[in-house]
């Protein structure tokens, strides 16, 4: 059952909303810079991606008086953990005085909402689960019942998420509600020792490397469009995945079978085919070999699209920060199905395994597909 997009919030270095990082994306002004503070072994400025939003010392100091009264002094919360907390609470915050609004009357009056907060994978169980917790409050501030907030506590990736929701995973006459949340910040020096230790930072003599970024992004679904506060709904279906046979990370080659059958199995899912697409919009970043690898699928199975002005790279925006630049993605669908007036792409490839293809849509797009 595809999933009706209700919400977007986001906050990345070059937006605070969909429409914010749009502008900036479409004006070419959406890049990484040399930082002002990080530097690398030789002593020069390393490039980012780093949001002006990610400090907030007032919230910090909120967040933890608040651990203290619950009996979570003792968790502590390293720069990059606090920069990415932070940017998640701004875009949980706004979900949340969202689905507070007329979304919580129009449901059943025990109806839950599914939080699932996707965490960076190296942040330890208890950082993890702290973050969690407070999330779940920074939700039920604004007025969805506590005991009617649900709290995923699984580590998955967006899609895995997302398909779990679309299948059901509440029963069939409860209405799904859920708000899906990634962060992470890798802006610090922690990951920039590291990542140049393990020859993975992006250096002028490693143009291959990565750069480090930072954000958050929240989408809230549900599978009853009648909760949408619109006649027209943009729907997130067809998501389809699959691994490549080798890491992109040590074969230069692509495996262009691999996107071929996942944008045929994603059109083919959500009743749509391939030359209706009006846009593409991936997680990728700089790296030459996740480029080649996406504009090759773009000629073979997009070919109507311009790689200029109709395929859109976040990562190049975002930097490196895990499962962000995928949910932004996702997150720019719901706006350009609704400016373009036609369905779009969102494809994730910088995992050097996993591949992406997830079809977002209006409600009242035609069905062409056999």
């Amino acid at each position: 059952m595809p999933l009706a997009i209700i919400g977007a919030s986001l906050r990345l270095p070059h937006g605070a909303s969909p429409e914010e990082l749009a502008s900036a994306m479409a004006g070419n002004k959406a890049r990484a810079d040399l930082d002002k503070e990080l530097v690398d072994d030789d002593g020069f400025p390393v490039m980012t991606a780093r949001s002006s939003e990610a400090v907030d010392e007032v919230l910090q100091e909120e967040i933890a008086e608040w651990l203290a009264l619950n009996g979570l002094a003792d968790v502590h919360f390293n720069d990059e953990q606090w920069r990415a907390l932070t940017l998640a609470s701004a875009v949980v915050a706004e979900l949340a005085a969202h689905a507070a609004g007329p979304l919580l009357y129009q449901v059943e009056t025990q109806a839950k909402l599914q939080l699932v907060p996707i965490l960076p994978t190296e942040w330890e169980r208890e950082h993890r689960e702290t973050a969690n917790i407070w999330l779940k409050h920074t939700v039920a501030r604004y007025g969805w019942p506590a005991d009617r907030i649900v709290l995923a506590m699984e580590d998955k990736s967006p899609s895995a998420a997302l398909k779990q929701l679309a299948h059901g995973a509440a029963p069939v006459d409860e209405p799904v509600i859920a708000m899906v949340v990634a962060c992470a910040s890798d802006i610090g020096d922690e990951t920039v020792a590291r990542w140049a230790a393990g020859k993975f930072l992006f250096t002028a003599s490693h143009p291959q490397g990565q750069i480090p970024g930072e954000g958050a992004v929240g989408l809230s679904v549900t599978n009853r469009s009648s909760l949408a506060q619109a006649s027209t709904v943009v729907l997130l279906d067809g998501v389809e995945e699959a691994n490549r046979n080798s890491s992109a990370d040590e074969v230069k080659r692509s495996e262009p079978g691999i996107f071929k059958e996942l944008i045929e199995r994603a059109c083919k899912g959500s009743g749509i085919v391939a030359s209706e697409v009006a846009m593409l919009l991936a997680d990728t970043g700089h790296r030459s070999s996740r480029v080649l690898e996406l504009m090759e699928q773009v000629s073979v199975g997009c070919p109507q699209l311009d790689e200029t002005d109709d395929v859109l790279r976040v990562g190049v925006a975002s930097g490196t920060c895990g499962a962000v630049p995928f949910m932004a993605a996702l997150a720019l669908g719901r706006y350009y199905v609704t400016e373009r007036g036609a369905p779009v792409l969102c494809v994730s490839n910088e995992d050097p395994y996993r591949r992406v293809v997830a079809v977002v849509r209006s409600s009242d797009t035609p069905s062409t597909a056999e």
